[in-house]
């Protein structure tokens, strides 16, 4: 009997001795998956500034270039102007004598446009500008190109002495100009990209759960949300 009262006494001390029950540790948070690469914003058309300023559109679709809805005289003196910026821009050794040789063929075509347009504008005040601004609008950089490819073949096809410039220049004109109108259709496209990567740009804010259930074991924890700082 003295054995029995003696084992219960060395029990109640190995039981203080393992301490208090242990809780288990929190899994670790999970990491959260990196957030995809933000694409590279979309360039502007043929090497273009990002600040062109180009033509306004017009209702139906067309830009207003200095070479829509010109007289006959002006179609003319354009595709003069057309063909001399090419002939001095363009890498094509050709299209200096064949630029000579339109002027040729077509000097008393040209002197009539000439006098034509000057009355149009009013004096040579008016008229001079104009014609700068005009060269400098065939002269574009990101439409050289393109221009170069249209304005080309036109001018070898209108050097010829039998070319009837008055009847053929409207139409030829809308040639030559239609390099530019793509451009600015492209330039006007390119904008409409780059709004909206710009809208898609921020990111939403990253945002981490705690697993709740890991805290069961103690009562005063709970789980929650935590937002993370931008960088």
């Amino acid at each position: 009997m003295s054995r029995v009262l003696l084992a219960l006494p060395l029990l109640a001390l190995a039981t203080a001795c393992a301490g208090p029950e242990r809780i288990a540790a929190p899994a670790p948070l999970p990491v959260p998956a990196p957030a995809p690469a933000q694409t590279a914003a979309p360039r502007a058309p043929d090497g273009a500034a990002a600040n062109l300023v180009i033509p306004a559109r017009l209702p139906d679709g067309s830009y207003a270039t200095p070479n829509r809805a010109v007289s006959a005289a002006a179609a003319a003196w354009h595709l003069r102007a057309a063909f001399n910026v090419a002939a001095l821009n363009c890498n094509d050794p050709a299209l200096a004598p064949a630029y000579n040789q339109f002027l040729k063929a077509h000097r008393s075509a040209l002197k009539s446009a000439h006098h034509a347009l000057t009355r149009e504008y009013g004096d040579s005040a008016s008229f001079d500008p104009a014609m700068t601004r005009l060269y400098n609008y065939f002269a574009q950089p990101p439409v050289m190109a393109q221009f170069c490819a249209t304005a080309a073949p036109l001018l070898h096809q209108l050097a010829l002495p039998t070319a009837d410039l008055p009847s053929v220049a409207p139409a030829a004109l809308a040639q030559v100009d239609r390099p530019f109108t793509d451009f600015y259709a492209r330039y006007d496209a390119w904008r409409v990209d780059l709004a909206a990567w710009r809208a898609g740009d921020a990111p939403a804010t990253p945002r981490l759960a705690y697993a709740t259930e890991v805290f069961r074991a103690e009562p005063h924890a709970e789980g929650g949300t935590v937002t993370l700082a931008a960088r």
